[in-house]
């Protein structure tokens, strides 16, 4: 009996110090942007290689992303909202923002580049 209360006092220790520490972090060094500041979100340059409207996501083949500290690929997206996707085609050339949403990067805009 003792052994399993010591098994979940270490559980609890071990879960409960990545959180305490992530909740004492006052440097927002990670902060996430809420939809009312996605105006501060830098708008990247891209083209996009692939729509997938029926999952609601979007392959894109872009410039680094400085928010994320992301180097230049390509590279597949959840689109924020799968609506944005029926105005864009294979190809098109466009610049967006992307953010961390539900711990997955995600398309919060999306529009087409003025080249």
């Amino acid at each position: 009996m003792q052994y399993l209360q010591i098994i979940v006092i270490l559980t609890t220790l071990i879960i409960g110090l990545p959180l305490s520490s992530m909740a004492a972090n006052s440097d927002n060094t990670e902060m996430q942007t809420t939809p009312a500041d996605q105006t501060a979100l830098p708008m990247v340059a891209g083209e996009i290689r692939k729509v997938d409207s029926g999952t609601g996501k979007i392959t894109i083949k872009h410039a680094e992303i400085p928010n994320f500290g992301m180097p230049a690929m390509t590279m597949l997206y959840k689109a924020g909202d799968p609506v944005m996707l029926e105005q864009f085609k294979a190809g098109d050339k466009i610049e967006f923002a992307v953010d961390k949403v539900d711990g997955a990067l995600t398309i919060v805009s999306l529009e087409l580049a003025n080249r």
